[in-house]
């Protein structure tokens, strides 16, 4: 790793530690603040400031600047239209914290981001670059899936921001394995930049990062599974199962939605509508505390996003047992939940 990339994930880890703290004295200056009752899934008793979606942009931002500044060619053209979609959807997330906007709102914004940058940040569907149309749209309907999937993980204290560094992570390692410096710079500093964050968020959490943290999360690894190439194209090595590689990174986000949809459509509620059948609630019922869930769903998210490494360099072979092993943990999670969850009919 070239040292400015080193340097900005330092300055990122030590602004987001002390950023947040100062975020959640200003949040409680001005009473910008999660209220109990407010929404179906939040669990907490008492008001909790927001603001460390903020903390944690203002330490990506610094530290990538200071990357930059130290070495130009760390900062892409690409890159800089990533950033740029995710702080469109910061800004909305913020205001979506303090005047709560309607669900589909939301999604029709991202979408429109989405749509720019997907495009200008060449974000495709690297096994269907020879179907332009299909390859970027596909890649579309990716981005704004991936991105609400993370803030609707944002359910449980510690919990996005826990999933958010182990996917980072394995992104990492992929663009290390690729020799590519500048997305590894990113993944390296968004890691030091949650760590910084979860010092203050893990249970019981003294400050929520909120929409604005959620979905700013939730573009950046989006982006991020489209960009990291697990399987380069035309090398020869490596198992062709390998273009699954985003959906395993992201296989917890995309459990927990889709069991929270299912859950919906079962029990005739609007989709959009919020409720306690998220991943954390379904452990929290049965009887583990919420540190105890926390470590389960960051256990589940590792043994499941670091199987992509075995994608990127085994045959045929290793990649089918592979997934065989993914599947197979997420079917014992969705039977140990029916059977033992006394909320599962709800």
């Amino acid at each position: 790793m070239p040292t400015a990339s080193l340097i900005a994930a330092v300055i990122a880890f030590v602004v987001s530690l002390i950023g947040t703290r100062v975020a959640m004295v200003l949040a409680e200056r001005w009473r910008f603040r999660d209220v109990p009752g407010r929404e179906a899934h939040k669990q907490h008793a008492a008001p909790v400031p927001y603001g460390g979606g903020l903390a944690m942009a203002f330490a990506l931002a610094l530290s990538i600047t200071v990357a930059w500044w130290l070495d130009p060619h760390t900062v892409t053209s690409e890159l800089l239209m990533i950033y740029a979609g995710a702080v469109v959807l910061l800004g909305v997330g913020h205001y979506d914290d303090r005047r709560p906007m309607r669900a589909w709102q939301k999604l029709v914004i991202q979408g429109g981001v989405a749509a720019v940058v997907v495009p200008y940040g060449d974000l495709q569907i690297d096994s269907l670059h020879a179907y332009p149309v299909l390859s970027y749209g596909l890649a579309w309907a990716w981005m704004v899936l991936i991105t609400n999937a993370f803030n609707l993980l944002d359910h449980a204290d510690g919990l996005s921001g826990s999933v958010t560094v182990v996917s980072a992570a394995v992104l990492l390692s992929g663009s290390l394995m690729a020799f590519d410096f500048p997305l590894a710079q990113l993944w390296l500093v968004l890691i030091a930049t949650v760590l910084g964050f979860l010092a203050w968020n893990l249970p019981p959490a003294r400050i929520y990062m909120g929409d604005a943290g959620s979905m700013m999360l939730g573009f950046l690894i989006a982006a991020g599974t489209l960009t990291v190439v697990f399987w380069p194209s035309g090398s020869g090595s490596g198992s062709q199962l390998a273009v699954l590689s985003p959906l395993v990174i992201t296989a917890v986000p995309l459990f927990d939605t889709a069991v929270v949809i299912v859950r919906r459509l079962r029990s005739h509620r609007p989709i959009l509508q919020g409720d306690r059948n998220h991943i954390s609630h379904r452990l929290n019922r049965l009887g583990l505390s919420p540190r105890t869930a926390l470590a389960v769903v960051v256990a589940l998210q590792t043994a499941l996003a670091v199987s992509v490494l075995q994608l990127r360099s085994g045959d045929w072979l290793t990649g089918a047992i592979v997934l065989v092993q993914d599947v197979a943990i997420v079917i014992a999670v969705i039977l140990l939940e029916t059977i033992r969850d006394p909320g599962h009919q709800r």
